[in-house]
């Protein structure tokens, strides 16, 4: 087995392993958030629903990557820039669920998007997708 196949046959699982459930959660909770959000639309219902906008096309641009790259097709730069943005606010999350962790009482905004930290599992094909990215140029 080659080098490219090992790493076509990780990817693979990679997505159905991690990235199938995370992704069905976070696109499930993220819709019943919106759901949830009513008018008046003030600064923080905006930027919760542009959370979730973002994070929904970089889960999105994600499997794009993913399966273009499985496919052996050629890749389509906006879609890895949109699995970028994904990877950013799963990042952003991270560094807000931190403290939270360790008893901070935020305004219910930052709660909402620290809770972005259940895409955490999603860095793991990205960040080998990255890696794949750039060791063939």
């Amino acid at each position: 087995m080659n080098r490219a196949l090992g790493h076509r046959i990780l990817i693979a699982v990679e997505m159905l392993l991690l990235a199938l459930p995370a992704s069905v959660i976070c696109l499930f909770f993220g819709l019943a958030l919106l759901m949830t959000v009513g008018f008046p639309w003030g600064l923080e219902e905006l930027v919760i629903m542009l959370f979730v906008f973002i994070g929904t096309l970089g889960i999105v641009g994600l499997w794009c990557a993913a399966v273009t790259y499985l496919a052996r097709r050629a890749r389509f730069i906006w879609w890895w820039r949109a699995a970028c943005m994904g990877a950013g606010l799963v990042t952003v999350s991270l560094m807000l669920f931190s403290p939270i962790a360790f008893g901070w009482e935020p305004p219910e905004w930052v709660t909402i998007i620290a809770l972005g930290v259940f895409a955490s599992p999603l860095l793991v094909p990205f960040l080998h997708l990255a890696y794949l990215l750039r060791t063939t140029r």
